[in-house]
């Protein structure tokens, strides 16, 4: 049976994990998705703690920056991977070599983008 969406929160029943070190851009991020009717899981700010929730939390898609502080999140998506779990990332800069070999297929939104464009992402993925 396919699953209904509710225009008005296209994320019902997804949990989100959110990956970004700048607090403001954070919050709007988690505002965007609870509005779209996802429960946020973080946002997490530092690579420890976005890999101990990639690794241990049931989450249906994550949003990643390419950088948290002076490290990339590669780790994070090379577990989401493993894992199955899709992921979006969201970032003002390019992936690392060895991370567009790896995630060549992942989407790429650069900031800023406007919150209806990220959900508007997840969903997609999420429906595919």
């Amino acid at each position: 049976m396919e699953r209904k969406v509710d225009e008005n929160h296209p994320l019902r029943d997804t949990r989100v994990l959110i990956a970004e070190d700048e607090i403001l851009i954070a919050l709007d991020l988690e505002a965007a998705f609870r509005d779209a009717g996802a429960e946020v899981v973080g946002p997490f700010m530092t690579l420890t703690e976005a890999l101990t929730a990639a690794e241990s939390e049931r989450v249906s898609i994550a949003i990643l920056d390419i950088r948290l502080g002076t490290a990339t999140t590669e780790a994070v998506s090379d577990l989401l991977t493993k894992r199955g779990i899709p992921f979006l990332f969201y970032s003002g800069q390019r992936l690392t070599p060895e991370m567009q070999r790896k995630c060549g297929d992942a989407v790429l939104i650069d900031k800023p983008a406007k919150q209806e464009d990220l959900v508007g992402a997840a969903v997609g993925i999420l429906a595919a």
